[in-house]
């Protein structure tokens, strides 16, 4: 059985959260390390895809009016809302070469399955990437991919605030009337209205399906990711020309 380092992070700062998200991507680039099962969790704050235009799939005035920010990733994809009931998983593996985008969600999408089946559900995929329990989307992911490496990371809601969720995502309902996507893309569920899953029951059953997979070594960040992180989080990350570009 392979290996996997193993991050669990305490900081819910969601600049320095995919900061370092993007550090850990070229740690593996560059051969530090082979694979990276990530734990996270963000405080209050709008995450959106790297080509979105900010307020395309978030109601910015709310946002602002609540006093969330908006923190742009690394990886595509749209708008999603983080607090402290929604939980955050990130798989990172080197590759030999560029593999498929499909390939990508293929290996991503695994684990977290194999964690909702896990906890007594039973999931399936709708668009791709939107992880589906009895209606209700629970989860959904994101794929960043490089010649070296694949970044994949998704949400998982669990006892997120869906009011507030709801008042700064906008559904795109134009997208489900041309049959882009179906409805599931826009119809959020926690996982603790669903099936009474609280965030230790997630958190455990990520790990138990990772455990499945690789051998996990829990580890910290190496002092050459924590300057890179560092780097990132002054320079992209809380900067607003990135964050909130077009």
């Amino acid at each position: 059985m392979e290996h996997a380092s193993l991050v669990i992070d305490q900081s819910r700062n969601p600049y320095w959260n995919l900061a370092v998200e993007e550090a850990l991507l070229e740690s593996v680039c560059r051969g530090y390390r082979r694979r990276v099962v990530r734990v996270w969790i963000n405080r209050e704050s709008v995450v959106i895809g790297r080509g979105l235009k900010a307020c395309e799939e978030v109601n910015c005035r709310e946002a602002e009016r609540l006093g969330i920010p908006i923190v742009r990733r690394t990886s595509g994809g749209g708008a999603v809302y983080h607090d402290g009931g929604n939980l955050n998983i990130t798989l990172i593996e080197g590759t030999q070469g560029r593999i498929g985008v499909d390939e990508a969600y293929r290996r991503g999408l695994g684990l977290v399955v194999s964690a909702l089946r896990i906890m007594g559900l039973e999931p399936w995929i709708e668009n791709g990437n939107d992880v589906v329990v009895t209606g209700w989307k629970v989860s959904g992911t994101a794929v960043h991919v490089k010649a070296c490496a694949y970044l994949f990371h998704s949400t998982m809601l669990v006892e997120s605030d869906m009011d507030t969720l709801k008042r700064v995502i906008k559904p795109r309902m134009d997208r489900v009337l041309r049959g882009e996507v179906t409805p599931a893309k826009y119809n959020p569920g926690n996982l603790s209205d669903i099936a009474g899953i609280t965030l230790g029951d997630a958190i455990s059953s990520v790990l138990q399906a990772a455990t499945r997979k690789w051998i996990l070594e829990p580890q910290g960040l190496e002092r050459w990711e924590l300057e890179y992180s560092t780097k990132l989080y002054k320079e992209k990350y809380t900067s607003a020309e990135w964050n909130l570009r077009g």
